[in-house]
């Protein structure tokens, strides 16, 4: 961050009711020096749901966190915005249109990284009924080609930190290993829920894969666009803006309760 004489502001989404996420990512990325990170999520506002385990749920997350991003983007001063969901999500088709600030999400962010590195990869991700939507995602986004697939390890993003540790590392090990079997070097983290079981989870994998967590991808990718002075279009666009056209016209721009940490 050393070529900017100001700290850059992020703005980080939890686009759920349930608080757990948030707190595991507030605890691992801390602002610092020259980088002021923020958090908010969907924390009792009506019809967010507790965590997001299909298309539909990410649709309720939208209509019910948009009100609430959008007032705390028009009453802040950032840089960028990144939606702590790993799907395509609605979100962040329907903030690039209603704010001018880089928005990315981090599901668009560990495609962007894990194709830096070289080299294959592939998603470990939660619920089965992810695994077509993320693999239409990540040939429609022009990634088809540097993956070795999805593999969905039926553990729900609650389950995460509700289960046992070393239950929930061996089961995504498992399912991380067919994927390394096809050639994946990098083992992209399908949930924001993971990003606090990395170091378990790198250890549990062969020696040289590397893991990618989309919540780091995010901040790494908006904090270069600040410092650079970059446009947003260098970041992985939504697949189809009209899916997110619904969402906006559907939902009412009002104030939420004020929530951040």
């Amino acid at each position: 961050m050393g070529s900017l004489n100001r700290t850059i502001r992020l703005l980080c989404i939890v686009p759920i009711s349930t608080t757990g996420i948030t707190e595991d990512l507030v605890r691992i990325y801390k602002s610092r020096p020259g980088l002021d990170i923020s958090f908010i999520d969907g924390r009792d506002l009506l019809g967010c749901p507790p965590s997001i385990e299909n298309e539909a749920h990410a649709f309720e997350s939208t209509r019910a966190v948009l009100p609430r991003t959008v007032d705390y983007i028009s009453s802040h001063t950032l840089d960028g915005v990144l939606v702590c969901c790993f799907s395509n999500h609605p979100l962040v088709c329907a903030l690039r249109r209603l704010v001018t600030i880089p928005v990315t999400g981090i599901f668009q962010a560990a495609l962007q990284e894990a194709t830096q590195h070289g080299g294959k990869f592939g998603i470990v991700t939660t619920a089965h009924a992810w695994e077509k939507p993320l693999t239409d995602s990540v040939s429609e986004l022009g990634f088809g080609e540097n993956s070795a697939g999805v593999a969905a390890t039926g553990i729900g993003p609650l389950e995460l930190e509700n289960l046992d540790r070393e239950v929930v590392i061996n089961r995504i090990a498992m399912f991380s290993k067919p994927l390394i079997d096809k050639g994946a070097r990098s083992i992209i983290l399908g949930c924001a829920g993971m990003t606090a079981l990395e170091e378990d989870i790198l250890a549990a994998l062969p020696p040289g894969t590397r893991t990618v967590d989309g919540v780091r991808a995010g901040i790494r990718i908006l904090s270069r666009l600040a410092e650079e002075t970059a446009i947003v279009e260098t970041i992985p666009r939504c697949i189809d803006d009209s899916k997110c056209m619904g969402t906006i016209h559907n939902t009412e721009l009002t104030s939420g309760a004020a929530q951040v940490l």
